[in-house]
């Protein structure tokens, strides 16, 4: 989460980012009604228009004629526009929508701290792009409810709300892996606990035939190097870039426990068990390899152990996908992901009228209800599912509009410690192993000891310091580089004064935040 996507290779410049602050100035637009967070809307008011851009992890887009968008219209009285952009290009595509100067009423961007939006996003709220939602949140009870009290702390920005976090719950998410534990089953394997038993596992995946066709055609891991990076958190005991040693923070990209993970990494790839385009492969691509039927496994958030199922079922109906609870690094140390309590924010231009502010964040409460969380992530009731015995069951309906893609959820999370292991249509055993994970998962205390940090020297610096170890790691892992020249590229980044600075003023940050 965040989690989730690839990282492109261009950034906006700062300056783009500073000629678009001037250009959102305060227009009169937006129409008489009022968005209800109930629900009922204004009924004699006319509609009003809504322009959205999110990201969106489906691989088809519904539209205005899809019935629960329009169920969504009908209860907020709202006339929606949303621009569905691909997880797999998102970043270069809000770049140049960030660009353009001609954002939606509603723009999502994954993180306002880190670069490469990051940094511009404060400087656009420095020079006044975006509205301050402090003074109107008090009006808003479900986006102000005790469930959303951390998530709307923890957004704050030199303590003022200038965005509307999407809540996410702070286990469950992530890319971590999820295993066939069908495979397992027939292997007589039990799901990995340490990185020895996790190499293992997926070697067997690659030599054992675990789909029983009698050919050498199955994929240990289906992933690429940004998709391992969680092993890089796993061999250093942390969250996040930064590793809490000896009272100091040091990059993770300098360590030597990530020299052990890259090692790791490489042996896996030299006995085969990733894809044959490791190096190259974008998100799609992963998951097309992953639900061929012929992968072991491949990262991704909880739920989607059950989202990820039905196209595997398709080429073996007897198919299961099970998150793993953990891994135990080389120093015996367990780690499993865990983040902020949200993902993502909303950010609201200063071309929208203060009037429709109001209205936008009515709509955005009534998602944030009870019954709009219920919509977003179920459907209609009695069209796109029925309750039997307290029990979702999803209707054919749900397939029909694309509700188990969980298009409309993109926008308001459901607000529930279990949401990001949970489906539409996902049976009810099906959830209570996944529920079991996440308290399992909930007892691995794992720090990021960079939380909520600022460096303007990382912003301006880290994006590309860290494509440039990105690179030399993936060199290394497809032999394409010698252990002698990453030994020396980490001693040169050491000795980098850009990355000793950056270093400087986080530990500076650091320091700043234990004195609070």
């Amino acid at each position: 989460m965040g989690g989730l996507v690839m990282k492109v290779k261009k950034m906006v410049s700062l300056s783009s980012a500073l000629v678009l602050s001037s250009s959102l100035v305060l227009t009169a637009c937006g129409s008489k009604d009022n968005a209800s967070s109930g629900g009922d809307g204004g009924k004699t008011a006319a509609p009003t228009d809504i322009s959205i851009s999110v990201i969106s992890y489906a691989d088809e887009f519904i539209d205005e004629t899809n019935s629960l968008w329009q169920e969504f219209e009908k209860k907020t009285n709202t006339k929606l526009k949303i621009n569905w952009i691909s997880a797999t290009t998102f970043e270069d595509k809000i770049n140049v929508l960030l660009a353009s100067g001609n954002l939606p009423d509603l723009t999502f961007v994954e993180d306002i701290t880190a670069a490469p939006v990051g940094p511009q996003i404060r400087n656009m709220i420095k020079q006044g792009a975006f509205w301050d939602l402090t003074p109107f949140l008090k009006d808003y009870p479900n986006l102000t409810s005790p469930e959303m009290k951390e998530t709307i702390e923890k957004s704050k920005i030199d303590g003022k709300n200038y965005t509307i976090p999407r809540y996410y719950p702070s286990y469950g998410g992530g890319v971590f892996p999820i295993l066939r534990k069908d495979w397992l089953d027939k292997l007589g394997l039990k799901m990995p606990e340490t990185v020895d038993e996790f190499y293992n596992t997926l070697k067997a995946f690659k030599e054992k035939d675990p789909d029983g066709n009698g050919k050498a055609d199955t994929i240990g891991y289906a992933a690429s190097p940004a998709y391992m990076g969680f092993m890089y958190n796993v061999f250093n005991d942390t969250q996040g870039v930064w590793k809490l040693r000896d009272g100091q923070l040091h990059s993770i990209l300098t360590e030597d426990a990530s020299k052990d993970a890259m090692l790791w990494i490489k042996k896996a790839y030299d006995d085969g068990l990733f894809p044959a385009d490791f190096a190259i492969l974008n998100f799609s691509q992963i998951n097309d390899a992953f639900q061929s039927g012929k992968a072991g496994g491949g990262g991704y958030a909880m739920n989607n152990a059950f989202s990820r199922l039905a196209p595997i079922q398709k080429v073996d109906p007897k198919a299961d996908l099970m998150p793993i609870t953990s891994l135990t690094g080389p120093k015996g140390n367990k780690y499993t992901p865990s983040g902020s309590p949200f993902y993502g924010h909303y950010l609201i231009p200063k071309k929208v009228s203060e009037d429709k502010v109001k209205k936008i964040l009515a709509f955005m409460d009534y998602g944030y209800s009870k019954e709009g969380n219920k919509l977003a992530r179920y459907g209609i009731p009695g069209v796109h599912y029925n309750e039997e015995n307290g029990n979702i069951v999803a209707t054919e309906q749900a397939k029909k509009d694309k509700v188990m893609t969980n298009l409309m959820d993109s926008i308001f999370h459901e607000i529930n410690e279990y949401s990001a292991v949970a489906a539409a249509g996902m049976p009810a055993d099906f959830y209570a192993r996944q529920k079991q994970i996440v308290d399992e998962r909930k007892k691995v205390k794992v720090a990021k000891p960079d939380e909520g940090l600022i460096s303007e020297a990382y912003n301006k610096y880290y994006s590309e310091i860290k494509k440039k170890a990105d690179d030399m790691r993936t060199k290394v892992i497809v032999g394409k580089a010698s252990l002698e020249e990453y030994d020396k590229f980490i001693a040169d980044l050491k000795a980098d004064p850009n990355m000793q600075l950056i270093t400087k003023e986080i530990n500076e940050a650091y320091q700043a935040s234990l004195k609070k």
